[in-house]
């Protein structure tokens, strides 16, 4: 496939702005407009830096299209880069940029807040970057760590089934039925009002901080092979469940999450530093205190995890 560019395409296919092509530019400031007739400044075809064309005195540099060029077969592996047409599309768009650049809209002043707000936001990235990575952590700090959230987190993860029944009387009768010898998978295909009904109430390998507090105590406490004798009651309705299996859940070695420590302890410093900060600053809050929202609480149950849905 041969990808043949028109006029400003390789800038709106890469979503560049104006600006934004024109920094790409490895010269910022325009050179000086050559006199009448003279020739254009002679370029070494094979250096990187080499003027491949000019508009008003401004080069486009080699670098500079095979940037581009570089760009476009990024989003399109597949095509031939037309070189010439990409050069054009630079020209108009180096031509364009003066154009803007001498309208005045620089000056206007929702333009200059645009722009105050970019440097802004640069700054601050820059910043935060900067200080986040000025903190010396040791590997002592990041083994400690480590092992607090290995200790904390969970030591088994579970699979299980269930039966989700809208009643209590209609999930002792289920057990009822288990009791007397019923396949628990067929049961759930045929009772359950829950998700996993279809796969006979199939819920996958699951840890327990992913189910809701009711259900996961349940499993907690069982055997595998076992099913619960009374029905477990959660803001969904009646379960019933069947653990299936357990295994021990094996920790990443330290050294895979090495990084991943790093910068969570960066997070955590630089948070302390910024309150910090905050105690030392002068900070007057004129918001005026809003009155207690007479709106009842959210929904709960739409905030809770779904067991029958967790796989």
């Amino acid at each position: 496939m041969r990808l043949i560019t028109n006029k400003m395409l390789v800038t709106g296919l890469l979503g560049l702005s104006l600006v934004a092509a024109a920094n790409l530019y490895a010269e910022t400031a325009p050179a000086a407009t050559p006199p009448a007739g003279a020739a254009a400044p002679a370029a070494d075809a094979k250096g990187a830096d080499a003027v491949v064309a000019t508009v008003n005195g401004q080069n486009i540099t080699k670098s500079t299209l095979d940037t581009v060029i570089g760009m476009v077969r990024g989003s399109s592996p597949d095509a031939k880069v037309d070189t010439k047409a990409v050069l054009d599309d630079l020209i108009i768009t180096e031509i364009a940029r003066q154009e803007a650049n001498k309208s005045g809209l620089a000056d206007r002043a929702d333009i200059k807040q645009k722009l105050q707000d970019i440097t802004d936001k640069l700054v601050l990235n820059a910043w935060t970057q900067d200080k986040a990575a000025s903190f010396k952590i040791t590997d002592e700090e990041l083994k400690a760590s480590y092992d607090k959230q290995i200790s904390a987190g969970d030591k088994f993860e579970y699979h299980a089934r269930h039966i989700l029944m809208k009643t209590k009387e209609e999930a002792q009768g289920v057990i009822k039925e288990l009791d007397n010898k019923g396949d628990f998978a067929e049961l759930a295909k045929k009772s359950s009002d829950g998700p996993s009904a279809s796969t006979g109430g199939d819920l996958g390998w699951f840890k327990l901080a992913t189910m809701v507090k009711p259900f996961a105590e349940a499993v907690a406490k069982m055997e595998p092979g076992t099913i619960t004798k009374e029905p477990v009651q959660t803001e969904f309705g009646f379960h019933v469940i069947k653990l299936e299996e357990r295994r021990e859940v094996k920790p990443p070695e330290f050294d895979a999450v090495k990084p991943q420590l790093q910068r969570q302890m960066e997070q955590e410093k630089m948070l302390k530093y910024m309150e910090e900060l905050r105690t030392k600053a002068d900070v007057k809050v004129l918001l005026p205190e809003e009155k207690a929202a007479d709106a009842k609480p959210a929904d709960a149950k739409a905030a809770e995890p779904k067991a029958e849905e967790k796989k």
